[in-house]
């Protein structure tokens, strides 16, 4: 078992951040193609009542999540875009129609980043700082556009179970690289395996098990479409149960554990360089 080291704020022992993509049912036109109605019929199930059910779970859990916002789900559903920010959770981009951006020349994930970005903004007031690529299929280039275009997460690679801030520019701010994980995705349980909700809850839970003795961050990813869906939502209260039970894991925005992880990369440097000095 790897030594726990205390790194999060107020003593937390943990941390967990929730993130929700916000398909629509483009994440489903860009894998079967939109001629496949039975999969867009099944996707359609995203905005009208997964996400609804959704927001009043974490309403319930007084918890503030991350949505990732496909651009033209958030275009056809401005009300539900608006009512994810006036809860107070965090929205980030999730590609314009959710093509994979290993398809896409650097200019094109360029203007593709920016379009969802200014929707989001356009029609929230809020403007994103947080990215998701589709499918988690950046390209060697999509850190530093994030870096370029002044994001401050990313959620594509899973360097290890900690924060890595990457700095393709030494002169600017670094993106910091928050892990994903295969595993910690609804997709692969419901959708490839359907297996039972209680059992999801239990996997999630003994993984978290292991992030919290070594005192790192896990973060989940979910659908709306698939986790918004009535027993697929019970796995998550379960492992929410569990996790709060806890009492000292701190559950957070994204943005919130980015910010807190570049300030602390910021007093790490500045205290390796006084030190190098004296």
């Amino acid at each position: 078992m790897t030594k726990h080291v205390t790194v999060w704020p107020a003593g937390h022992r943990a941390a967990l951040v929730i993130s929700i993509d916000v398909d629509g049912e483009y994440g489903v036109i860009a894998e079967h193609g939109e001629d496949d109605w039975y999969w867009r019929g099944q996707a359609k199930y995203d905005l009208e009542a997964g996400l609804w059910r959704l927001l009043e779970l974490l309403d319930d859990y007084a918890i503030k999540a991350t949505f990732c916002w496909v651009g033209l789900a958030a275009q056809e559903r401005p009300d539900a875009l608006r009512a994810v920010v006036e809860r107070g959770h965090e929205i980030a981009t999730h590609g314009w129609d959710h093509r994979v951006y290993q398809r896409m020349s650097r200019t094109e994930q360029r203007e593709d980043l920016i379009r969802t970005r200014e929707i989001l903004a356009e029609l929230t007031g809020v403007t994103p700082v947080g990215h998701k690529s589709p499918f988690w299929r950046p390209t060697a280039e999509t850190v530093a556009l994030l870096q370029e275009l002044g994001f401050h997460w990313n959620m594509d690679l899973a360097l290890g179970d900690l924060p890595v801030a990457m700095r393709p520019d030494p002169a600017r701010h670094p993106v910091i690289q928050l892990p994903p994980s295969r595993w910690w995705d609804d997709y692969p349980f419901f959708i490839e395996q359907s297996l039972p909700p209680r059992l999801v809850a239990e996997f999630w839970r003994e993984d978290f098990e292991v992030v919290r003795a070594e005192g790192k961050l896990m973060c989940l990813t979910l659908h709306p479409w698939i986790s918004g869906r009535p027993g697929p939502s019970r796995a998550l209260a379960q492992f929410l149960d569990s996790v709060i039970a806890l009492g000292d894991v701190w559950i957070a925005r994204a943005d919130h554990v980015a910010l807190w992880w570049r300030e602390r990369e910021r007093d790490l440097e500045e205290a390796s360089r006084t030190a190098s000095e004296s």
